[in-house]
């Protein structure tokens, strides 16, 4: 059962108000906890009117199909771009109009097929295609068949499933970028069709070898307990193994436990003469229709360009690293080549497990995500063949796209 506004904003205590009190506050979904949320909080502070923000976690899909009349905020910042052309959604928010343009990848994930109305603003990026180690002590391997991780040498927050997601992602874009792009080609709903194409079992073969190398069964137990943070650790904390694949957010965390000047990344490898994969993730600000017509003004405002020189809480989260920000470059030295990346979008896509609806839609325990934990579950504790795995969790995959539409 959806939860209502009423109960949300009774039981979630992060808010953030600004400006006259007399004013009814706009309010404002997001997903953060934590840090993030501290730091937006932060942000929306700085806002010249009245916003009272409340974090729905993982239940901001739950938020935003509820009864109308109850449910939906007024603007969500949303991180699973399938959200904006779900049926029960899409229909619900307000087209976006702002006096910046987004650049033309960014605008067209936004954009509906057959429209030149975007639906939203994107307000935070992230690169999905890095891999962390410690800077000198790691070689990166030539290309992807190549990448032969030795036992206890790789960590990986697998009780995250969205780690487990960006393998396969990664894997999936260099091996075969024609299949990635087939399940959702640009401008297009996706299409379930390609899950059952050879190339997604080799893909799913190709992952299951390198976790099936890189865990003796005991490692892979723990990994399946160990959330995204506890995988840095691992590397830059505990020095116990040598690399973490992570988006750029993980490097405040990184230089929090490990110091400053530790870390270097590398491009997820190349699949023969395929170029590297680029997956791409980011947080759309969007306007509901059911909220004033203001809202579109604070999606601008939160979204803008900042100037040169511009001091503010934004800015400062942007400095600080682990936020990057389509008009706002980052003064991190190890974020400037990322953020240059997703400007330039060569080769880039959309991270799959966030354009999902129906019976792959994401979420832990749940999906694209579940079928990947028990593929790694398959090859890395119990010594399955990683081509049976792979079978095994493509007609998992393919039942699992039949199964509302996509």
């Amino acid at each position: 059962m959806p939860l209502t506004r009423r109960a949300l904003l009774a039981a979630l205590p992060a808010a953030a108000l600004a400006g006259c009190a007399r004013e009814r506050p706009l309010q404002v979904a997001v997903v953060w906890s934590g840090d993030e949320l501290r730091r937006f909080l932060g942000v929306v502070k700085e806002y010249g009117r009245p916003v009272h923000v409340f974090s729905a976690g993982d239940n901001i899909a739950a938020v935003l199909r509820g009864p109308a009349e109850e449910v939906v905020p007024d603007v969500a910042v949303i991180p699973r771009l399938g959200l904006l052309f779900d049926p029960m959604i899409r229909p619900r928010i307000r087209p976006w109009t702002g006096d910046h343009r987004q650049q033309e990848f960014w605008r067209g994930l936004v954009t509906p097929p057959g429209s030149h109305e975007e639906l939203g603003a994107w307000f935070k990026l992230a690169h999905k295609s890095l891999v962390w180690h410690r800077a000198g002590e790691y070689t990166p391997p030539a290309d992807l068949t190549s990448w032969q991780p030795t036992p206890g040498s790789l960590a990986i927050g697998a009780a995250d499933g969205w780690v487990l997601s960006d393998w396969f992602e990664n894997v999936l874009l260099a091996f075969a970028p024609e299949v990635y792009g087939g399940l959702f080609p640009p401008g297009l709903p996706g299409n379930p069709d390609w899950w059952s194409v050879p190339q997604v079992a080799d893909a799913l073969e190709l992952l299951g070898t390198i976790w099936r190398g890189a865990f003796t069964p005991e490692q892979a137990r723990r990994a399946l307990t160990m959330q995204f943070h506890d995988s840095i650790f691992d590397v830059f904390a505990y020095r116990t193994a040598g690399v973490v694949a992570a988006p750029d957010f993980a490097l405040p965390v990184i230089e929090h436990y490990g110091g400053k000047g530790v870390a270097a990344h590398f491009r997820f490898p190349a699949y023969g003469s395929n170029l590297p994969p680029l997956v791409v993730g980011g947080d759309v600000a969007v306007a509901m229709r059911a909220g004033p017509a203001h809202a579109i003004d604070f999606v601008n405002w939160l979204t803008r360009p900042r100037a040169s020189g511009e001091r503010d809480a934004l800015t400062g989260w942007i400095a600080d690293g682990g936020f990057l920000t389509p008009f706002t470059p980052p003064s991190h030295q190890l974020l400037r080549g990322p953020a240059q990346e997703l400007n330039a979008a060569v080769n880039a896509h959309y991270d799959l497990s966030d354009r999902l609806i129906g019976g792959l839609e994401g979420g832990d325990g749940r999906g694209l995500w579940r079928v990947l934990t028990g593929l790694f579950t398959d090859v890395a504790v119990n010594a399955v063949d990683p081509a049976t795995a792979a079978a095994a969790a493509r007609d998992k995959l393919v039942a699992g796209s039949k199964e509302g539409a996509l």
